[in-house]
């Protein structure tokens, strides 16, 4: 671990790096978005609707404070499209899930479902 005077005596760039990995300061920074993109797949996945529903409004807020091509990892894909296209997954997930769990469902149904679902998880892949 670094002392206090091997952190401020740093002068090049090699010596930030290796306070920096000795200090446990990640290397890379995730965007806010990405970090409450996550918060908000947990929070949907888990059934909690209506904090999720807080969080997409979070996400629109920050997708519209920032402008076009700024700072875009990928082309295109916004939080608030990949926080729909997860909804879009569980929504198919949940469907499947209840298309196997119910008593007497034929094979044509669950075939249909668990589709849909790859379906989904195939346009939330892509981004």
């Amino acid at each position: 671990m670094a002392t206090a005077a091997e952190l401020h005596s740093t002068n090049s760039a090699d010596d930030a790096l290796a306070i920096t990995s000795d200090t446990g300061i990640p290397r890379y920074n995730r965007r806010l978005s990405d970090k409450i993109l996550a918060a908000f797949n947990h929070a949907y996945a888990m059934g909690e609707i209506e904090i999720a529903s807080g969080i997409r409004e979070v996400l629109a807020r920050l997708d519209s404070d920032v402008p076009e091509g700024a700072g875009q990892r990928r082309d295109g894909a916004i939080a608030l499209c990949q926080a729909d296209l997860w909804i879009e997954f569980v929504e198919a997930r949940n469907g499947y899930r209840t298309a196997c769990d119910k008593p007497g469902t034929d094979s044509a149904t669950v075939a249909t479902s668990l589709e849909t679902m790859k379906d989904a998880y195939k346009r939330r892949s892509a981004l």
